[in-house]
């Protein structure tokens, strides 16, 4: 058996190994990872900024990211 012969069997028998153990494990068997709750997040009124809503501030149904912007807001429509 030549040199060639023999180096295509073992690249041949390499795929199908592969694709054997690829086809014995099935789907992707990855650990499945608990959902994580996902929070609704808001924009302040001020600088655009997405902040979760369980922090923000709310004032007129408006949102803001710091008492310093609900301030700077409220001068600013005065």
């Amino acid at each position: 058996m030549g040199l060639g012969k023999l180096l295509t069997f073992l690249i041949l028998f390499g795929l199908g190994y592969m694709l054997y153990k690829r086809y014995i494990a099935g789907p992707n068997k990855s650990p499945k990872r608990p959902k994580e709750a996902v929070e609704k997040t808001v924009r302040c009124a001020l600088c655009q900024l997405h902040i979760p809503e369980n922090e923000a501030i709310t004032r007129n149904g408006r949102y803001y990211c710091s008492q310093q912007h609900l301030e700077l807001d409220q001068q600013n429509k005065s």
